[in-house]
C-alpha cells in the first residue's frame, strides 16, 4: 500500500483546513458510502462502481456512458475525447488496459486507461491516453489524457481537445460558470434560430422566446477559474467540472476557453486555440509528451443551487490545496516531491505614476518563446502577487524557464530569464526591480492598462451577442475624443468595428483631439497603442492629416466571439516631434480593413509620450512591437 510522506500528508491537512474555512462543510454526498471500488471487465466495456456513482467505459473509444449517481442518469449521451488534429478525432481502435485493479488494492482505487497508437497516422501522428480513475469514498471520477509524439512520427498539430459530455435535461437546468453567470437555460429541445456566428442563436418558441445564446457567452478566462457546472433546480443534484491546476492549459493566465453551454453541454477543455492562441505544434523528428489534467468529474446533492454551487467551489479549492494529487501515478507526471517552489519580490516603481504597485499583478514562469500567450507545448505555472509585492509559485515542474509578470495599471511586461527549477528545490529569486519601459513624458492617455476593453463603451456588457453592431446608433458621428473633456466611459466605444454602408462593410476612422500650448521643436514622440484585440486589422495613424504609420494586426476574432479581450499586443508609433502644432492637434486611428463585420480592434489603453531631448531619425523604425509582435508576412510600415 503507498504510503504519503509527512510532507503530503501536512498538504492535505492544510487543504482541509482551508476547505472549512470557505465554506459550510462538503454537502453529505461526499461520503455517502465507503464501499470498496469494484471494477468489472465485459466484452467490449468494463463498468466501475463504488457506491456512489457507477459508469461504464467502452473498450475501443473510452466512451463514458450509464453514469449513474443517487439512482439518475447524469448523461444524454455518451461521454467522449475529442480533438483537432487535420480535422476532427476520436478514439476509435484503442485498447483498453487495466492500471490499478481494485481487487489488488483493497478496493481502494481503480484506473483503466484506453491508449491509442498514431503510427502511420499522417493526419493526427499522436499517441492517446485516456485515463479514469475512481476512488472509494469520492463522489465522482477523476480523468487526465496524456498525448506524445515520438521522434519517429511526422509532424503534427493540436488546435484542440477536449472532454465533452451532454448531460440528461430531465435532471439538470441551470448552468453555472462563475459568480455572474448563473441562470436557468431552456430545455435542449427548444427551438432556435441562427444569428451567426453559427454558435450563436436566438429561441423562437416558449417561455424563453427571444432569449439569445452562444457558447462564447460562457467562456472563461482561466487563470483564476477551477470549477464550472450543472445543477438541478427540481432534482437538487450537481453535476461539475473541478480541478486544481491549470498548468497544462495553452496561453497562460488570460486563455479563455469553453466551460458548458446551451444543449445541456460540460466541457473540459484540454487545449484549444479560440481568441488566437497557439496550437500544439511538434515537428518530424521531435520527440514531445504531455500530461493534461487530472480533473474531475465532481457529482453532489440534497440542497439548492447556491448550497450545490458552494460545495463544489469548496472542493476545487481542496484540489488546489492537495495539488499535484498523491493517488496520481504516470511516468509522465511529476509527484510533489519532485517539483520545486519559487519564491521572490516585485517592486514595481514608475516616476510619471507614484502610486502604482504590483499587488495582485499576475507572475508566472513559461517557455523563454513565443511569447507566453501563444505557447502550447509546454506547462505554465501562474499565481498572483501577494499586497506587499511577494510570491510564491508551488508546484512546479524541474526545467528552464523564463518569469513573466504584468499588473493592471502598467502598459509593460516584466521578464527575467534563465530561471531554473530543480527537483525539491525552492529558489528565492530576491528582490526584483521592475521600472515599466517609458519613452519621455506622458502628455495624456485614453483607457487603463488592463488588457480588456471593459473600461469603454459598452464594455461592461461582454459576453452578449451582437454589441459591434449598437455602434453607429452610439456614434452617429464617429468617435471623435477631446482629450481633457470626453470620458472613456460614454466617449470611447469598447471595438473599432466595420459599418455597413450601400450594403458593403468598410472602415472606420476615429479621432483623438488634445491641444499643445508650447509645442516642440524637436525630439521625438511616441504614440503608445496597446491592443487588447485584433482581427485581421489594416491600421493607419495619422497626425493632422499627415500619415506617421501603416501595419497589419494579428487575429484573435475576441469582438465577434463576445470577449473583451484577445490577444494582447503594443504598437508604438514614433514620429517627429515637430510635427505638433500649437493649438489643437488631431491624431487619426483608420482601421482600413472592410469586407465583413469581423475585422476589428479593441483598444487597452492609448498612451502619447514626448522626449524633446532624443532626436527623431528616419532610420529608426517608425513602428515598433512589444509584447506579441504581429506576424511579419501581414506588417506594413510607412
Amino acid at each position: 500500500m503507498f504510503l504519503p510522506s509527512s510532507r503530503t500528508l501536512l498538504r492535505i491537512c492544510i487543504g482541509l483546513f482551508y476547505a472549512s474555512l470557505c465554506v459550510e462543510p462538503l454537502l453529505a454526498t461526499s461520503s455517502l458510502s465507503s464501499s470498496p471500488v469494484s471494477l468489472k471487465s465485459l466484452n467490449d466495456h468494463v463498468t466501475l462502481d463504488n457506491g456512489i456513482v457507477s459508469f461504464s467505459v467502452l473498450s475501443k473509444s473510452g466512451d463514458i456512458l450509464d453514469l449513474r449517481y443517487s439512482g439518475q442518469q447524469i448523461f444524454a449521451e455518451p461521454g467522449y475525447l475529442d480533438w483537432q488534429s487535420n480535422g476532427n478525432n476520436h478514439l476509435g481502435s484503442g485498447s483498453l488496459a487495466i492500471i490499478s485493479d481494485p481487487a489488488k488494492n483493497g478496493g481502494e482505487m481503480a484506473e483503466i486507461c484506453i491508449s491509442q497508437s498514431g503510427a502511420g497516422n499522417s493526419r493526427s501522428p499522436f499517441d492517446i491516453e485516456l485515463h479514469y480513475v475512481l476512488r472509494r469514498g469520492e463522489s465522482g471520477l477523476d480523468c487526465f489524457v496524456v498525448f506524445a509524439h515520438p521522434k519517429n512520427y511526422p509532424a503534427g498539430s493540436l488546435g484542440q481537445a477536449r472532454w465533452v459530455l451532454r448531460l440528461n435535461d430531465n435532471v439538470f437546468d441551470f448552468i453555472n460558470i462563475d459568480e455572474q453567470r448563473r441562470r436557468v437555460m431552456p430545455p435542449s429541445s427548444t427551438p432556435s434560430k441562427i444569428l451567426g456566428p453559427k454558435e450563436s442563436m436566438q429561441f423562437t418558441e416558449g417561455p424563453f422566446k427571444g432569449f439569445i445564446t452562444d457558447k462564447y457567452h460562457f467562456f472563461v478566462d482561466v487563470g483564476d477559474h477551477f470549477v464550472h457546472g450543472w445543477t438541478g433546480t427540481l432534482t437538487k443534484i450537481g453535476c461539475w467540472i473541478v480541478y486544481g491546476s491549470n498548468e497544462a492549459q495553452n496561453g497562460g493566465p488570460t486563455k479563455q476557453t469553453n466551460s458548458a453551454h446551451f444543449g445541456r453541454m460540460l466541457f473540459k477543455i484540454i487545449t484549444c486555440g479560440h481568441y488566437g492562441s497557439g496550437s500544439v505544434s511538434v515537428a518530424a523528428g521531435e520527440e514531445w509528451r504531455k500530461v493534461y489534467g487530472p480533473w474531475m468529474l465532481y457529482l453532489n446533492s440534497g440542497k439548492e443551487n447556491n448550497a450545490l454551487w458552494e460545495d463544489a467551489k469548496a472542493k476545487a479549492v481542496l484540489l488546489r490545496a492537495t495539488w499535484p494529487p498523491i493517488w496520481m501515478h504516470h511516468p509522465d507526471f511529476t509527484p510533489a516531491e519532485q517539483r520545486g517552489t519559487v519564491t521572490g519580490r516585485i517592486t514595481l516603481s514608475d516616476g510619471q505614476q507614484p502610486g502604482v504597485s504590483a499587488s495582485g499583478a499576475w507572475v508566472g514562469l513559461a517557455a523563454p518563446s513565443p511569447d507566453w500567450q501563444k505557447q502550447a507545448n509546454g506547462y505554465q505555472f501562474w499565481t498572483h502577487v501577494a499586497a506587499d509585492g511577494n510570491f510564491t509559485i508551488p508546484a512546479i515542474r524541474p526545467g528552464d524557464y523564463t518569469l513573466y509578470s504584468f499588473a493592471n495599471g502598467v502598459m509593460d511586461e516584466f521578464r527575467k530569464d534563465g530561471v531554473k527549477v530543480v527537483p525539491g528545490a525552492k529558489i528565492d529569486l530576491g528582490n526584483l526591480e521592475w521600472k515599466p519601459i517609458r519613452y519621455g513624458q506622458q502628455l495624456w492617455q485614453i483607457g487603463t492598462p488592463d488588457r480588456t476593453a471593459s473600461e469603454f463603451r459598452r464594455g461592461d456588457e461582454s459576453r452578449q451577442w451582437g454589441m459591434w453592431l449598437h455602434y453607429p446608433e452610439d456614434f452617429p458621428s464617429g468617435v471623435n475624443f477631446k482629450i481633457g473633456e470626453s470620458h472613456e466611459k460614454n466617449d470611447w466605444n469598447f471595438a473599432q468595428v466595420n459599418v455597413l454602408k450601400d450594403g458593403q462593410w468598410i472602415g472606420t476612422t476615429w479621432n483623438v483631439l488634445f491641444d499643445v500650448k508650447d509645442p516642440p521643436k524637436g525630439g521625438t514622440a511616441t504614440l503608445r497603442i496597446a491592443f487588447a484585440s485584433t482581427t485581421n486589422a489594416s491600421m493607419r495613424i495619422s497626425l493632422n492629416g499627415v500619415s506617421i504609420a501603416h501595419f497589419r494586426t494579428g487575429r484573435d476574432n475576441a469582438m465577434v466571439r463576445a470577449g473583451i479581450h484577445g490577444q494582447y499586443s503594443e504598437v508604438d508609433v514614433r514620429f517627429d516631434a515637430s510635427l505638433l502644432k500649437s493649438g489643437q492637434n488631431t491624431i487619426s486611428l483608420s482601421q482600413e480593413a472592410g469586407g465583413n463585420m469581423l475585422k476589428s480592434v479593441l483598444y487597452d489603453c492609448i498612451r502619447l509620450e514626448l522626449d524633446e531631448t532624443h532626436p527623431f531619425s528616419t532610420k529608426e523604425k517608425a513602428v515598433k512591437s512589444s509584447v506579441t509582435t504581429p506576424d511579419p508576412a501581414e506588417t506594413s510600415e510607412e
